[in-house]
């Protein structure tokens, strides 16, 4: 009967250590997502840049590898993927 009564009790600590770490994995979600607030510009901004840079493209007021690097930082910014 005493090997029972171990056995219960290391699966009931087993339990509550999961029970704790999933609790702490969900708070450190929640300070991620609750993070700072980012400092960087809008999906909005960063999409009236790119207008005003195809403008100035289309009108040969900038050149090709310019205009590329220039569009792959403005596409990263918004989380899109680069040439």
């Amino acid at each position: 009967m005493a090997g029972n009564t171990w056995a219960k009790r290391q699966k009931e600590k087993l339990r509550r250590e999961r029970k704790e770490a999933k609790r702490a994995r969900r708070d450190e979600r929640r300070e991620v997502k609750a993070g700072p607030a980012e400092e960087g510009p809008t999906n909005e901004e960063l999409m009236q840049r790119f207008a005003a840079l195809n403008r100035e493209h289309a009108q040969g007021l900038v050149e090709e590898e310019d205009f590329k690097e220039r569009r792959n930082e403005i596409w990263v910014a918004m989380g899109l993927p680069a040439d």
